[in-house]
């Protein structure tokens, strides 16, 4: 090989590298903002019957559908990975005001209404 086909392969590389790395950033930035709540000021109250044997897409829907997370794939690839108990079956007070990590610890929490 040559040095300027040396140098021109460096070069695609180092910018597949810096563009992967920019994709990665967007992504991360915008799971923490899909995290957040959706509405930090609320004060209203979100019945939620979460039924039993929801599956984490299921609950995602439900939540997404209640407009208490920004996103039904966020909230199930967070409830799939940060699985310490899984999701019990019941009604659910909630609000918007809740974070996605807020709400599934409540989820995950009791089998009570709260």
């Amino acid at each position: 090989m040559t040095n300027d086909k040396l140098r021109r392969q460096n070069r695609v590389v180092i910018i597949i590298l810096v563009i992967l790395a920019c994709c990665g950033l967007g992504i991360h930035q915008y799971f923490n903002y899909a995290l957040k709540p959706v509405n930090p000021s609320s004060r209203r109250i979100v019945h939620v019957e979460i039924p039993k044997g929801a599956t984490d897409h299921q609950v995602g829907l439900i939540l997404k559908a209640k407009q208490l997370v920004r996103s039904s794939f966020v909230c199930d690839y967070y409830l799939q990975t940060h699985k310490e108990a899984g999701v019990k079956a019941g009604t659910f007070k909630l609000k918007a005001a809740y974070s996605t990590p807020q709400i599934v610890k409540i989820l995950q929490e009791s089998r009570e209404s709260r």
